[in-house]
């Protein structure tokens, strides 16, 4: 049952030691073990499940990244990974074109989990976006199969927000420019409660009953054949302009 589930939050943390190319198992001993659970459960739902290649599983924005992972128990308390959501902060790439197709990468390296800052970019406009506003996005859900139906994405999707409800300072960006290298400054610089999903098509309700509406001027696309949408929404913060 998703009550004797527990959520635990791993915070950004540093991963150069951290190789795509083996498996969470036989990764440092040095790499977080709850990192190192995230990635477990991803590589039972993506890799095996989903044909997407080990060494593409990890990406840069692992380390920058807030992670949340669903732990259950067994008869004799010992605890086990069976799911985990990624939030990660701005900036971020551009939207994907409607239509568009993302193939996966033919020449990547193993070692490539190092932190290297995004470069702050004018993005297009969307329907919930400006392509300015600093926004979050979650991703990389997943539940193991058997535990799937007991309602623990949700739990996980729940635990991220309420997180990011106390601590939205923590996602304001600082010393970012423009395409012209001019400092952004004041609200442009500040997160105001915008978080985005790219979801698969095939869970986008159980987005939209999280909160989450389709951003029709993002669009579809594809990823590794996998059709996906674009989704936002947008959480109240105290004292920000969305909720007075």
């Amino acid at each position: 049952m998703s009550s004797d589930i527990q959520i635990t939050l791993q915070r950004p943390v540093n991963l150069d030691k951290y190789d795509r190319s083996v498996p969470a198992a036989d990764q440092a001993h040095n790499i977080p073990k709850s990192f190192l659970d995230c990635m477990a459960v991803r590589e039972e739902v993506f890799v095996k499940g989903q044909n997407i290649p080990l060494l593409l599983e990890g990406d840069s924005d692992d380390c920058r990244s807030y992670h949340w992972v669903a732990y259950a128990s067994s008869e004799d308390g010992t605890r086990f990974p069976v799911g985990n959501l990624r939030l990660v902060p701005f900036p971020h790439e551009a939207h994907p074109l409607p239509g568009s197709s993302f193939d996966l990468p033919e020449n990547v390296t193993g070692n490539e989990l190092k932190s290297e800052p995004k470069p702050w970019i004018v993005d297009r406009a969307t329907t919930f976006h400006d392509g300015r506003e600093p926004y979050v996005k979650l991703g990389r859900m997943a539940v193991l199969d058997e535990y799937r139906g007991k309602g623990i994405a949700g739990q996980l999707v729940r635990s991220a927000i309420a997180w990011t409800k106390e601590n939205p300072t923590v996602f304001d960006v600082s010393g970012a420019v423009d395409e012209s290298g001019a400092e952004l400054t004041g609200a442009m610089t500040a997160w105001n409660g915008l978080i985005c999903i790219h979801a698969q098509e095939y869970v986008a309700n159980a987005w939209a009953k999280w909160g989450f509406k389709e951003d029709e001027e993002m669009g579809r696309w594809t990823e590794a054949g996998i059709p996906h949408v674009g989704m936002f929404m947008r959480v109240d913060l105290p004292d920000s302009p969305s909720s007075s």
